[in-house]
């Protein structure tokens, strides 16, 4: 019987030991080491602040540096991948599976939906608490949602706003549309005319015009999309395909077509790109383009005095779009990996000079914009303006590229005349939807 006792109280004192032991472990003992493999694009962040101008690969490696100094959990080692965008295939997908693969990507790619889906990615829920959810800005948090999980940390975001030639305006007798300085203008579509025909009076000459538009590539094409907002209409139906043909898409393409037929845009620009609109725009030669902070910058330092408005709306509040950058982890299998992966991500967020490097385009975080938004120009009119958000890309869109291939070219048939407003609307619904679905899982 004391044998039994005895023998029942040595395994009962071994099972507490290896179990203490485990608890031991993971809260206090180091893990092995781990290294890291960090992978970006060319992605700008513009002038920093005590900085100056900043690449996403200049704040990975400033973070890697820091993170490294204060983790206890293990010793870190990091790895860098530097590609140009059109070789994200060969330097990340067909690295899926190697020693060279990705533990975490810097997402400035429309791809990151289709990866989550075939599951490449890791859910980060669990990074998130109720304050940082709280931080953020919902439209933000669902642009980088999929399926109910947020793949995506997002880090920094570009507002894309249409800026407008404030000297033009003045000369066109238009000042009652100008608004006080430093802020956003808020223009109905009924304003929004007003001023294209008031600007188009007042020029002198067949080479200058009032208003952007493009339509020889896919580049810029998302601006576009913004515009087809104007009549009331939505991009998207419930079900998130594209609900172009309605009354309100048909009136916003019959719009946008009249708007050439007036003379306020560029001559023949279904052979434009979104960068000849930016070109004339920089040569005063267009009225109003589209810009977002960093390019905002690239006219003060031009010497361009500038005002911003939103793209327009019936309502007169009007439309800004957001892309955002931030970071994925890839699940490689290795838990450990993964987990320091998420400490690293995490860490940026607590580290303020790490968030300063949101400040050369536009933090994500509400808490930064309050913090700078005396310091830094166009902040707090940027933080305001977030009220006025639309959604463009959609991560459960899973063939973005697909759509971006296609829906330049209904434009080009809208601009040369080749179809109809109504026929416009009715192939955007088909070539666009067509595309979502061919990345839909089957």
């Amino acid at each position: 019987m004391k044998k039994r006792v005895l023998c029942a109280l040595l395994t009962f004192a071994i099972i507490f030991s290896v179990g203490g032991c485990k608890s031991q472990t993971s809260q206090s003992e180091k893990l092995s080491p781990v290294t890291l493999n960090i992978t970006t694009t060319p992605i700008g962040l513009g002038n920093i602040p005590g900085i100056g101008e900043a690449e996403a690969a200049d704040l990975l490696e400033a973070a890697a540096e820091r993170f490294s100094a204060q983790y206890e959990k293990c010793e870190v080692k990091f790895n860098f991948n530097r590609y140009n965008y059109i070789d994200e295939k060969e330097q990340l997908l067909d690295k899926v599976g190697t020693e060279e693969a990705a533990d975490i990507f810097f997402a400035g790619s429309w791809n990151t939906s289709a990866w989550a889906e075939e599951g490449l990615l890791v859910p980060l829920d669990d990074m998130i608490d109720d304050k940082l959810q709280a931080d953020i800005n919902d439209t933000i948090w669902n642009q980088n949602t999929y399926e109910g999980h947020v793949y995506v940390m997002p880090y920094q975001q570009l507002q894309n706003t249409l800026a407008v030639n404030r000297a033009m305006m003045q000369a066109a007798g238009l000042d009652e549309f100008i608004p006080e300085q430093d802020s956003i203008a808020h223009w109905s579509t009924d304003e929004f005319n007003r001023v294209l025909e008031g600007l188009k009076a007042s020029f002198t000459d067949d080479t200058t015009y009032a208003f952007m538009m493009y339509a020889n590539n896919n580049q810029g094409d998302s601006h576009i999309m913004t515009l087809l907002q104007a009549m009331g209409g939505s991009l998207y139906d419930e079900d998130g395909n594209f609900s172009v043909n309605t009354p309100e898409g048909i009136a916003a393409l019959t719009w946008l077509k009249s708007l050439d037929e007036k003379g306020y845009l560029p001559d023949d620009a279904e052979n434009l790109q979104f960068i000849d609109s930016v070109n004339l725009f920089y040569n005063q030669q267009l009225a109003i383009c589209m810009v977002n902070l960093t390019n905002l910058w690239d006219c003060r330092n031009r010497g361009l005095d500038v005002f911003l408005v939103n793209s327009p709306s019936l309502d007169g509040r009007g439309y800004a779009t957001t892309t955002t950058n931030g970071f994925c982890v890839f699940d490689n299998g290795d838990t450990d990996k993964i987990q320091v992966a998420k400490d690293f991500i995490r860490y940026i967020y607590t580290d303020e000079d790490l968030m300063k490097y949101t400040l050369g385009t536009l933090p994500v975080n509400q808490s930064v914009i309050d913090q700078y938004r005396d310091d830094i120009w166009m902040l707090d009119a940027y933080s305001k303006n977030a009220e006025n958000l639309t959604t463009i890309v959609r991560l459960d869109n899973l063939n973005w590229q697909g759509v971006r291939d296609v829906f330049y070219l209904n434009i080009q048939d809208l601009l040369k005349g080749t179809k109809t407003p109504a026929e416009v609307a009715a192939s955007i619904d088909e070539t666009c939807n067509a595309a979502l679905e061919k990345g839909r899982p089957h």
